[in-house]
């Protein structure tokens, strides 16, 4: 019941943000002008320019105009292919099962090659089944297929790329803004905690509040690589973008390092000058981000605010200790809080230049080229990618069986049962099973919501409009509507996209009783998708979630062995690393949001799982203040004896996490902290404290039921 009670939380969230009226307008026009063409030429294969337009509507994802053209025509030409392939199939039975099979297994092979080929090969699917549920009679049919899928794929390239185009980087500039706001917020949050001088509790929470920011920067980064990848991305804008994005690692990593100094100042009340100091100079930066944002949201310079002060300068611009091993008489946290308010200036100071180059077409600058270096790219063969997943283990090769097994299995019950459109209940099969079985529930859950009212919806429609121009009108608004929701809501989008199916097969056919048997068909769709995602190859999330885990233990300790072995902690080298931890973290993250979807058991279980993840990041938080607080000149053999025992413990952690045992006692971690900097000091008796943490968290879990 628990598990049911998640799923239906799942299935009625609404995500934040705004319905897209504008795409799901664009994607009524492109599908109901093939099909206008269809009912006033009288030429019934013209609806199928129809179902293509709607696909390829729904497969533009945004991005550079090159990247969005290749995959809309990719969508296009493959679907008119696989549409004349599929045409004859359907009259011989051992035919149409055979290439059902090979058809749908192919399609979901495609994830091999990422998220966006899987998208496409979906859509592939789409059309694949459904030519092979409509057989043609005749290679003419089977052509004519062909060339109305691909002149109603070529409307909708065409409504998309020329005639309603979307702003190239519209959506990196969004992306890298929600970075910026992030950014904002958190230097309001810090600004704002120094002055209050606010307790342990008040920090800890300040920084789960801003969890989101390496999500934020993948997301960024993957949309602003997309458009990088063509001749597009090499242009002057995009060279801002990428300076811009590529800033905000290194500015996250200073106000870590500053939140974790700020944390130990508020708790002496002779650091009261430097807490009103910092807060000041926080809303500084935070302005300085926010403006930032509105530049990156605005497009234009048109309606943007004056750009803010730039902040004043650190009274030292860098902090050397003095030669000869003498110390400065100056409180050594003060001097390192100006040194870190020295390097976050300069960031922001990169920042306002090449906004402002952004917003009035000014070139890159020096420094702000500095920032991103030089990229390399590798190149790499295309059937690369399927034969690292052609093997037995591989959750692609493994889903892509599934997948063309359960529609294949659906079309043949189906058939043996007398269910008509038998061909539906396969399509609802692929759209049902996903590569993880929580998924796949809650899929199945909102099909069958979605579809039985869809169904008595598409019921009260056909019994109350009887002309075929407004039936073509419902279908409009539908598709209008049913797109503008996709966005917050994928159960709204699935419940008012049934009944636009429901009445274009209608419209096809001119049989009104197909609702109630796309309604049994359905329910037929989820027991077998449900079946199969819990027989065939299950790979429960219990069994993923330990690997993930320790491959963020591991990074954990490489990024602090990089830290160690660096002078600065502002290294390519040292945010490479911070990166790949961010990143493993993330996949763990959503391995353990997987594992609480499947769980049946106790609760309290979960309790070390969380533990393991939360730990793992406060120990990735104090590596990057001794990054960015580490006196170089002072004790490193203290932080090499650290960076030896911990990593050492840590990649023992993740052996214990993947063999699901009790890891073994942790070595003695006490550091001596010979020395006159209070922050560097509490910093490193924090580290074996945490990782103490870390570890009981682990031989929890290990011992626990969760991964039972």
């Amino acid at each position: 019941m628990r598990r049911l009670l998640r799923h239906l939380r799942s299935v009625l969230r609404v995500r934040p943000g705004k319905p897209a009226i504008g795409a799901g307008l664009r994607t009524a026009l492109a599908t109901s002008v093939p099909l206008a063409l269809a009912f006033l030429l009288g030429v019934k294969d013209a609806g199928w320019g129809g179902l293509s337009g709607l696909l390829v509507s729904l497969a533009d994802k945004g991005g550079s105009y090159q990247t969005r053209a290749k995959e809309l025509g990719a969508v296009t030409l493959l679907g008119a292919l696989v549409g004349a392939l599929g045409a004859p199939g359907g009259s011989m039975p051992w035919l149409d099962v055979s290439l059902m099979w090979l058809g749908v297994t192919a399609a979901a092979f495609a994830r091999s090659y990422g998220e966006t080929a899987g998208a496409i090969g979906g859509q592939l699917a789409v059309i694949f089944v459904v030519s092979l549920g409509a057989p043609a009679v005749g290679v003419d049919v089977a052509l004519g297929r062909a060339f109305w899928l691909l002149f109603g794929g070529l409307w909708a390239m065409t409504l998309s790329l020329v005639l309603w185009p979307l702003r190239p980087y519209r959506p990196a500039r969004r992306a890298i803004a929600r970075v910026y706001r992030e950014l904002a917020e958190a230097c309001w949050d810090l600004g704002r905690l120094s002055r209050e001088g606010a307790g342990s509790q008040e920090w800890v929470e300040a920084a789960q509040r801003h969890m989101s920011v390496r999500p934020l920067m993948e997301q960024a980064r993957a949309t602003l690589g997309a458009m990088r990848g063509s001749h597009l991305g090499k242009s002057r804008r995009g060279e801002h973008l990428l300076v811009l994005l590529e800033t905000c690692e290194p500015m996250s990593a200073q106000l870590i390092a500053l939140a974790e100094a700020m944390e130990a100042a508020v708790r002496e009340p002779r650091f009261l000058p430097l807490r009103a100091r910092v807060g000041s100079l926080c809303d500084a930066y935070a302005a300085m981000a926010s403006w930032v944002e509105q530049v990156l949201e605005r497009e234009r310079n048109e309606g943007v605010p004056r750009e803010p002060r730039m902040v004043p300068r650190s009274r030292r611009r860098h902090y050397r200790p003095a030669p000869g091993g003498i110390r400065s008489r100056e409180d050594p946290l003060s001097l390192h809080v100006e040194a870190l308010l020295s390097k976050l200036r300069e960031m922001a100071g990169v920042v306002h230049e090449t906004a402002a180059g952004l917003l009035h077409g000014d070139p890159v600058s020096d420094r702000g080229r500095s920032v991103v270096g030089q990229e390399q790219r590798r190149a790499r063969s295309w059937l690369a990618p399927l034969r690292d997943h052609l093997r037995s283990d591989s959750l692609v090769f493994r889903h892509a069986l599934r997948v063309g097994l359960v529609a294949t299995v659906a079309l043949v019950v189906t058939q043996a049962l007398g269910i008509r459109d038998a061909h539906w209940v396969s399509l609802t099969v692929i759209a049902i099973l996903q590569p993880y079985s929580a998924i796949t529930e809650e899929r199945a859950l909102q099909r069958v919501g979605g579809t039985l009212l869809g169904a008595g919806l598409a019921a009260v429609i056909a019994t109350r409009v009887h002309s075929p121009s407004a039936l073509l009108a419902v279908i409009v608004l539908l598709t209008a509507v049913s797109v503008s929701l996709l966005p917050i809501n994928f159960g709204a989008f699935q419940i008012l996209l049934t009944p636009d199916y429901l009445l274009l097969a209608t419209l096809s056919s001119g049989d009104w009783s197909l609702a109630g048997q796309r309604a049994l068909g359905v329910l037929v769709a989820c027991s077998l998708a449900l079946m199969g995602a819990w027989l065939l190859w299950p790979m429960p999330e219990r069994l993923r979630f330990p690997e993930a885990a320790a491959a963020a233990l591991r990074a954990d300790g490489e990024y602090l062995r990089e830290v160690v072995s660096k002078r600065s902690g502002t290294r390519p080298e040292v945010g490479a690393a911070r990166r790949a931890f961010g990143l493993a973290l993330l996949d763990a993250e959503a391995s353990f949001e997987r594992l609480t979807a499947e769980y049946h058991g106790p609760p309290q279980q979960l309790e070390s799982g969380m533990a393991v993840i939360t730990y793992a990041r406060r120990f990735a938080t104090v590596v990057t203040a001794l990054g960015m607080e580490r006196p170089e000149a002072e004790v490193p053999g203290q932080l090499k004896q650290l960076a030896h025992h911990a990593g050492r413990a840590l990649d023992e952690l993740a052996d214990a996490l993947r063999d699901r045992r009790v890891p073994p006692p942790l070595p003695p971690l006490q550091v001596s902290c010979k020395t006159d900097d209070p922050v560097f000091g509490a910093l490193l008796e924090r580290a074996p404290r945490q990782l103490g943490m870390l570890h009981g968290a682990v031989s929890r879990l290990s011992s626990g039921t969760v991964l039972r």
